[in-house]
């Protein structure tokens, strides 16, 4: 049992969205803006999660989005099994694709740290082992996604009932090609919202942790503006796990612009990135 509560927190960290073509500075989301879920295991609430805009910060010269997502167990979880995971992405700002991601995970007795640095100039993704000081490199073809920025990523997108969108995931030194179609819509009901319409996904493939437990995984997300992460919900062979929103947070007091200036370095050909499976 204890153990399944590390595969629930697991999908916090790691279930993504997707988006697909160039874009400009304007996006749903702004620097201040923290989501916070409620991580339910069948009835039973076992811990809390948030998805945070933390701020703007340059890599490579470029104005990158600070994203960072937590989860972390509590009450009789936290007990039992220990869980505290944080997940950074650093999302350009210009043409939202990843240029570092950074994981510290603790499971009991069980710890990763590791960083991976999207070095689109010299087309090389150098993986840093924080522990062992080990580093192992990836070519990097083309723009990819991390697996939070992903989610901010189908934020700044147009979806559509029954529109087939592909885009690429890179995680653990590995491309994935991910095929996205909303196909239902229908009123849900969140804490901090009230009633919502919602458009429904589900990523294929499915994430390593859910098809490993013979699962399915579905996300829902707000079908207008803000397109925000509202419920994910997996069954597994042994049961069902959902994160669901319980609030949302605007801190006024950061920097909150969402015009920040072009990028520098080498420009990608973006235009195309929904093809993304065909250079696979």
């Amino acid at each position: 049992m204890v153990k399944k509560l590390a595969t629930i927190l697991g999908l916090f960290l790691a279930w993504s969205g997707a988006a697909f073509a160039r874009i400009g500075p304007a996006v749903p989301f702004h620097v201040g803006e923290k989501l916070t879920y409620q991580i339910f295991w069948g009835p039973f609430v076992v811990g809390r999660a948030t998805l945070e805009v933390a701020g703007i910060e340059k890599v490579d010269g470029n104005d990158c989005y600070h994203l960072i997502a937590k989860a972390k167990t509590t009450g009789l979880a936290e007990w039992l099994f220990p869980v505290d995971s944080t997940a950074e992405s650093w999302l350009d700002c210009r043409s939202l694709f990843t240029r570092q991601y950074r994981q510290n995970r603790s499971e009991g007795k069980h710890k990763v740290s590791d960083e991976t640095h999207y070095d689109y100039e010299r087309q090389d993704a150098i993986t840093t082992n924080l522990v062992k000081d080990r580093q192992k490199h990836f070519p990097l073809e083309h723009p990819v996604q991390d697996v939070v920025s992903s989610l901010y990523f189908v934020r700044a997108q147009k979806l559509m009932l029954d529109a087939q969108k592909t885009f690429t995931v890179n995680a653990a030194n590995t491309n994935y090609v991910v095929t996205i179609r909303p196909d239902e819509r229908k009123e849900i009901w969140v804490h901090p919202l009230g009633d919502v319409s919602a458009l429904r996904i589900e990523p294929t493939p499915t994430l390593r942790i859910v098809s490993s437990n013979k699962g399915r995984m579905w996300i829902w997300v707000s079908d207008d503006a803000r397109r925000l992460p509202l419920l994910l919900n997996s069954e597994l062979k042994f049961g069902n796990a959902r994160l669901v929103l319980f609030s949302i947070a605007e801190n006024s007091s950061r920097n909150r612009t969402n015009l920040p200036a072009p990028p520098q370095g080498p420009q990608w050909p973006i235009t195309n990135f929904g093809d993304s499976a065909s250079r696979q």
